[in-house]
């Protein structure tokens, strides 16, 4: 009987965190437009990313982090017929002095000279290198960025999105379950949060067409 009340334990325990795993696959994610009344857009430039203003050594780490956005970018990207992704010296090479001081102004110029619809534009905030191995972390990975897709033409804001993520283990958050199932519940690196976040945004952006 005892043993029986010790499997009749274990089935519930395992149930219960398969249903709170399934409730943390579904959050997390920001929320994108609804592809009801989205209209077509047959040229999208994608601006290098740009790392958020900070003074000290995140500003090297932000730097860094928008480094890797650039090239995660590109290779997500690369199958998207209607999307650019412009190089930083590219687009030194597109925009007049002039023009550079605000996003109206950098939106409006390649609108005329490259006949885009929109521009996407992505901001880090945060990028911090776990401190430790895959099975034990002193210190977690931790990324933070943000997605804008202006129109070219009205300047107005399409579809927007962000991340913000600082891993945590099962034992502190159960809801983190299938997340933690699918990582091989081991600890990440910062590229793998920032891969993993930008992969599952782009993807929600009703506006990128394969």
């Amino acid at each position: 009987m005892k043993n029986f009340s010790n499997i009749l334990t274990v089935v519930m325990l395992c149930s219960l965190l398969s249903l709170l795993g399934a409730c943390s696959g579904k959050s997390g994610k920001t929320a994108s437009q609804s592809d009801k009344g989205v209209r077509s857009l047959s040229s999208v430039i994608i601006l290098p990313a740009e790392p958020a203003q900070r003074e000290g050594a995140s500003a090297g780490d932000l730097l860094k982090g928008a480094g890797f956005v650039d090239l995660k970018v590109a290779e997500l990207t690369k199958d998207y017929g209607n999307v650019r992704v412009l190089s930083p010296g590219q687009v030194d090479d597109l925009m007049d002095e002039d023009n550079t001081d605000n996003t109206s102004d950098v939106v409006a110029h390649l609108h005329k000279v490259l006949q885009c619809d929109a521009v996407m534009m992505i901001t880090v905030h945060r990028y911090r290198q776990r401190q430790g191995g895959d099975l034990a972390a002193d210190s977690p990975a931790s990324a933070s960025f943000e997605i804008r897709l202006i129109d070219a033409r009205t300047k107005a804001v399409l579809w927007s999105a962000d991340f913000d993520e600082t891993q945590e283990s099962l034992l502190s958050n159960i809801l983190t379950f299938n997340k933690a199932q699918s990582r091989g519940f081991k600890w990440v690196t910062v590229e793998t949060l920032i891969s993993q976040g930008l992969q599952d945004r782009l993807a929600d952006c009703p506006y990128l067409k394969k």
